[in-house]
């Protein structure tokens, strides 16, 4: 039987506990209905219970135990989700309509995974997978396609987790010893359980109530935790020890903030999202590719080569802006602003965790110091508003303040630095000043990759602090004033929108001013457990509310309901985040911004050193007049300092990036000797192919392993240099790209800039970036892979390698649509004015 969760009815009668003397609808028998499972079937069905009827009476209960499902499915469209179905209630008994939901995420693809249900021990339960649209019970059914039905047997006292494989009836399983009693359910706890059911179904309560459970899960890791507020690079220079369980801190103030999704960037953390007993074909393999020998080449050695990479969570973070003068002399060569702003007197103002050149970890830091030269350039008088993480030549103090946070009353000190960038443009730099912002490690860890356990007091300054500069400080004779348009960015910046939206517009301050938020990477949402937001962050109680997400606050999500307007880093990561996969939890209230037309997908420009007719660090400048000259000697000069066999009638294939799973480093590991093998076919074995990247250490080693059985051909570049990095962009045939989550992307966007032609996955900013061949040789810049399948990825490449080898004609055609293309910072500043101009007629 089933019940809907929305029945007020409470689905409990307890009688003596002695055996029922009688049949169910006897006055004296001792019946309970038993929930099983709680499964959400969409946002518009609520959620559904399964129940079984049982004896309260003693040794009446049946040994049940609990039992995740684990499936590799790649069949899903937009839409769809995996369910299974079978034998028990549990699972539906044989009704789709009541099948219990695997889900996925951007991170986990194409694995999904089921919540604990639990299953009857000691008899076999048949089931299968389903794929069903998601919220809509009656829609069409996809079943796998074998005859037959998995079969499952649990004995007493096991919790089992069940691997399995779309269409592919071998199940593998995983039993291990449940703790005495936790695999029964006792009549407390269904007293507790059955008084859910008088619960709202709202979308809302549900969703709360999940993520009460994930935030206590996530809270029990304290001692494992690492930096979530941006991941760094696993260097193998000695950069990032390994960690030691923490000490709880004695103070209130120091939180850790929590990851949403721990396995975004490590393989190592999906056993804390219980991944880690997954067969090798779903990306958990002790193994990291089908390449790696018993013996790494040179008795496992770990030079390093490049510059070095503590710190940094993205090689963006080392790359070299141009001056000033260098960018107005390259844009005299393009095409300028397509749109005249109507608003360029309203001050703009920057708030950001990073910014270079003086604090960079990666993008982040890139994109702001490109915000501060862009906004400036257009016309806006513009502040720039980061943390003071040590002391910068040439700042002055400017003025302080004095701020309520955490409980208590918190003096900042600010400082300034004004840089001219011509024309009588140029923007205020101000630094924030306390003492709990500047560190001897990194920006958000220390030298061991701890992350700080003050961050959330660090960065609720910084935006407080962020509030009061345009009022406070006289810049330049005067202050900037109360109408101004706050550019915050990512989570570290969340608490401008709350602030500005509780605790200035509530007292007439800031009536006219707007802030968008920019979201760079909504894995990263400033999550915290157990804190007294009303209290910490000196708000009132819907404020609170606002910020609060299971019994975690989120900073994200508060920036997201109380932004004026919502920015991504990409149009399609605008659409990605909308998804529960590509939402991490947030999806409802980045739709909701959506609804009210107050979302908008901005592709991030390149800076004006990528541009190889000025490019210093390449062997031969070139432009798109003479580029197949320039190709041919950049190439023979890459492969000369590489140590490859020097041969321009090869296809040289690049790959720059971390050495994680989500770069796709796994896949092109399996693709090596299929690159290299000569089957015949005039493509295949007609390879060089070179890979630079720092990161995980099995992939370390699987590159140091491919260089040494392929010498000559392979060169696996463990470590990272800027000059490599723009050699490879000037001297490469192909760029490979295969990211499985990539909310915007630089290198393909430098790599057709240069002439390199990007294969890449169709995700986030890759999608918006490139132009597919299907397209046609008179727009295409380079290939699209759909999906993440080996055999697809397989012939995708296989044509973007034929196509130099066999028809260089058409190639060339490509790399000119390829060069001709405009990723540079003025268009994408188009879009960004006409969101200013939009907001502020709001």
């Amino acid at each position: 039987s089933s019940v809907s969760a929305t029945s007020s009815r409470r689905w409990a009668r307890a009688g003596p506990a002695s055996p029922p003397r009688a049949s169910l609808g006897s006055a004296r028998a001792a019946w309970q209905w038993t929930p099983l499972c709680e499964a959400s079937v969409g946002p518009t069905h609520g959620t559904s219970w399964r129940f079984r009827l049982r004896a309260l009476g003693a040794g009446m209960v049946h040994d049940r135990a609990p039992v995740t499902f684990f499936i590799e499915c790649q069949k899903t469209k937009l839409g769809e989700s995996v369910y299974v179905v079978g034998s028990d209630d549990a699972l539906g008994g044989w009704s789709c309509k009541h099948a219990a939901p695997l889900s996925t995420n951007a991170a986990t693809f194409p694995i999904w995974q089921s919540e604990r249900i639990s299953l009857p021990a000691g008899r076999v339960i048949e089931f299968k997978f389903v794929i069903l649209e998601q919220g809509c019970a009656a829609s069409m059914v996809t079943w796998e396609s074998f005859h037959g039905n998995r079969k499952l047997e649990i004995a007493p006292g096991m919790v089992l987790t069940v691997n399995c494989t779309w269409d592919d009836m071998r199940t593998a399983s995983t039993a291990t010893q449940c703790p005495p009693e936790s695999h029964r359910v006792e009549p407390q706890s269904l007293v507790k359980e059955s008084g859910k059911l008088s619960r709202t179904s709202s979308g809302a309560a549900i969703f709360n109530e999940q993520m009460e459970v994930l935030c206590n899960t996530i809270a029990e890791r304290e001692p494992m935790r690492r930096n979530f507020s941006q991941t760094l690079l696993r260097v193998q220079d000695g950069g990032a020890p390994e960690l030691s369980p923490l000490a709880p801190d004695p103070d209130g103030l120091h939180v850790t903030q929590t990851p949403l999704v721990d396995a975004l960037f490590a393989d190592e953390d999906a056993d804390l999202l219980g991944l880690g007993g997954l067969p090798a074909a779903m990306g958990s393999s002790a193994e990291p590719c089908g390449f790696m020998p018993a013996s790494p080449l040179g008795n496992g050695s770990t030079e390093i080569r490049g510059v070095s990479l503590q710190h940094v969570s993205s090689f963006s973070a080392l790359t070299e802006m141009a001056p000033a003068e260098v960018k107005a002399e390259a844009r005299k060569r393009r095409r300028g602003a397509q749109y005249t702003p109507f608003n360029t007197d309203v001050p703009v103002v920057i708030v950001s965790s990073e910014i270079a050149p003086w604090s960079k970890s990666g993008g982040l830091g890139l994109v702001a110091a490109s915000y501060s030269y862009e906004f400036a350039r257009n016309g806006h008088r513009t502040m720039a508003i980061s943390p003071k993480y040590q002391h910068y030549d040439g700042i002055a103090y400017v003025g302080e303040s004095r701020l309520r946070v955490a409980g208590g009353e918190h003096h900042v000190r600010y400082w300034h630095l004004y840089k001219d960038f011509g024309d009588g443009t140029g923007c205020d730099y101000v630094f924030v000043d306390h003492p709990c912002i500047e560190r001897g490690g990194g920006l958000y860890n220390g030298a061991d990759g701890r992350e700080y356990g003050d961050n959330l007091l660090r960065f609720t300054i910084l935006s407080a602090a962020a509030m009061e500069a345009p009022l406070v400080l006289s810049i330049g004779g005067f202050p900037y004033g109360d109408k101004v348009v706050f550019l915050a960015n990512d989570w570290q910046s969340g608490l401008v929108p709350l602030y500005l939206c509780y605790k200035y517009r509530r007292h007439n301050c800031y009536m006219q001013a707007r802030c968008m938020y920019v979201i760079h990477n909504l894995g990263y949402q400033g999550q915290y457990p157990h804190v007294n937001a009303t209290e910490f962050f000196c708000v009132d109680a819907q404020a609170a509310h606002d910020l609060k997400l299971g019994q975690c606050v989120n900073l994200c999500k508060g920036a997201l309901i109380c932004a004026d307007r919502v920015l991504t880093v990409s149009p399609n990561y605008a659409y990605e985040v909308q998804t529960p996969e590509g939402g991490f939890g947030l999806d409802n209230f980045v739709r909701g911004k959506a609804h009210g037309l107050r979302l908008s997908g901005i592709l991030n420009g390149i800076d004006d050193c990528w541009d190889p007719e000025t490019d210093a660090k390449i062997h031969r400048k070139f432009s798109i007049e003479d580029f197949e000259q320039g190709k041919r000697a950049n190439k023979a000069e890459l492969q000369r300092m590489l140590g490859l066999h020097q041969d321009e009638h090869v296809v040289l294939i690049g790959f720059v990036g971390r050495l994680t799973w989500q770069k796709g480093v796994d896949v092109i590991a399996d693709l090596i000797d299929w690159l290299m093998k000569d089957t015949g076919n005039g493509v295949n074995g007609k390879v060089q192919l070179i890979m630079m990247g720092n990161g995980e250490d099995k992939y370390a080693q699987a590159l140091r392993w491919a260089e040494g059985a392929f010498r000559g051909r392979v060169c696996g570049y463990v470590g990272f240099d800027p000059k490599v990095e723009h050699q490879m962009m000037a001297g490469c045939d192909l760029f490979l790209m295969p990211s499985r989550y990539e909310p915007c992307g630089l290198p393909q966007m430098y790599s057709q800039a240069y002439g390199s032609i990007p294969v890449v996955h169709a995700t986030g900013g890759l999608k918006d970036s490139v132009k597919d061949i299907s397209l046609g040789l008179d727009s295409a810049t380079g290939f699209l892979i759909p999906y993440m399948a080996i055999d697809k990825i397989k012939g995708v490449l296989y044509a973007a390698m034929e196509m130099p080898l066999k028809r260089p004609g058409d190639f060339r055609r490509l790399q000119r649509n390829a060069m001709s293309a405009d990723f540079y910072w003025p268009q994408a500043m188009d879009q960004y004015e006409q969101n200013i101009d939009y907001t502020l007629y709001d």
